[in-house]
């Protein structure tokens, strides 16, 4: 039996100097790339009524349960999404769209087979209220792409496909029912045996048959699109394959095709989705690095109806990315170390809150100017302010070995400077 106080429950996890500065790292610069595009942070509580995510297809056991005092059922936030819905849809007016939000928090998740997963993951997203179509997709898709670049990524795909083409495909196909949620369910998972087994006993025609066999391994450029509209003949998915044409044209015309890819297979695991739905893949994760779409009709379920489209960086999976790709961060910390002599304490800790104030970072040290100098080489200081009294500071530094001795108030006047 393990220790439970020297380990943390599974699916949570420390994060120690180094790895935080990295995860600080992506959320400031998803924040620059947020506020550079004009949306605002917001954000909601940790506990949630449950009838918040009612409206999402979420499985209950994924959701952190609790019975409050007074008999209500809370749960800890799953999704940033329906919460931000209700907020918009309680708190603002049509005369306030469009609104444009960003936030970075903590979602909770339980993964029943955990597989590696985290429970507990940081999210940073943006959510657009009030701006349909084209417009609306081509702005999120282009602040998704711009944040992953301004984190130094270049190698990166965002997977593109639409709630409505699986649906139209399999309805012109004759599919529905128990059938056509096997079909789903087989293609989401990318189990090209599984589908194929369960088309061969359908009576479509050929092509399409053959279309719906391959459509796990339908991922590629705009070519994949304009097969599919070759094959389909209905609305439904016709409508789904021409849309994403153009929002492919849209993003082109930016400079940005070359990040994209169109994947027909793209199930929607939420089933608040009601258009174009999309995934980011990187070097150095199993995992989607990002992932969002539209959903024009949830809130609607709050009372309200805003079109509305938003996308999520997963913050875990982007770290290992970065790592794999070779993009660090550093770890700000203390360069100066602060040593004194007994009789100059005060004077020293004195001097360390003024110059901190002035924009130094300084570590305090207790001991001897011997054991300092020795502790601000193995940790890499760049300098070391001794106070043997309280009248002047000798400085070192460290890399070069140069010491200067120097009065206080000239010290404090040069940081000021």
């Amino acid at each position: 039996m393990i220790n439970k106080k020297l380990h943390t429950p599974e699916g949570v996890k420390d994060f120690n100097p180094e790895e935080f500065a990295y995860k600080r790292g992506i959320e400031k610069i998803a924040e620059t790339a947020f506020l550079s595009n004009g949306y605002r942070r917001v954000s909601t509580p940790t506990l949630e009524y449950s009838e918040v995510f009612k409206t999402t297809s979420e499985a209950d056991t994924e959701k952190y349960r609790f019975l409050s005092r007074e008999g209500d059922i809370l749960v800890l936030r799953s999704d940033m999404t329906p919460p931000i819905c209700r907020m918009a849809a309680t708190g603002y007016s049509d005369s306030d769209l469009p609104l444009r939000f960003y936030y970075v928090e903590n979602m909770f998740r339980y993964n029943e087979k955990n597989q590696g997963k985290l429970r507990e993951m940081t999210q940073a997203g943006i959510e657009l209220l009030g701006i349909e179509g084209i417009d609306g997709d081509c702005e999120v898709l282009i602040c998704a792409i711009s944040a992953l670049l301004n984190l130094g990524l270049d190698d990166f795909k965002i997977d593109i496909g639409h709630s409505e083409f699986l649906e139209g495909a399999l309805s012109e196909a004759g599919v529905f029912g128990e059938t056509a949620e096997k079909i789903k369910s087989a293609v989401a998972d990318k189990n090209y045996v599984g589908v194929s087994e369960i088309i061969e006993n359908i009576d479509a025609e050929g092509e399409i048959k053959e279309f719906l066999c391959s459509l796990p391994l339908y991922l590629g450029g705009v070519e994949v699109l304009e097969k599919a509209e070759k094959i389909f003949k209905t609305e439904k998915p016709l409508n789904a394959v021409r849309y994403m044409k153009k929002l492919y044209d849209a993003l082109k015309d930016c400079g940005f095709d070359k990040y994209i890819c169109f994947d027909l297979g793209i199930v929607p695991q939420l089933d608040y989705y009601t258009g174009i739905i999309f995934r980011g893949y990187a070097l150095g994760s199993g995992y989607s690095i990002l992932s969002g779409g539209r959903y024009d009709r949830l809130s609607a379920s709050f009372g309200r109806d805003f079109q509305a489209i938003g996308f999520i960086l997963k913050i875990n999976e982007l770290i290992s990315v970065l790592k794999a790709n070779g993009i660090t961060f550093k770890d700000k910390k203390a360069d100066t170390l602060l040593v004194f002599e007994e009789k100059a304490k005060g004077a020293a800790l004195s001097a360390g809150i003024a110059l901190r104030k002035n924009g130094m970072n300084i570590e305090n040290f207790y001991g001897s100017i011997d054991e300092g100098l020795k502790y601000a080489e193995k940790k890499g200081f760049v300098g070391v302010l001794y106070f043997k009294d309280s009248e002047s500071v000798k400085i070192y530094n460290v890399s070069e070995g140069e010491e200067t001795v120097v009065g206080l108030s000239e010290l404090l006047k040069a940081e000021e400077n």
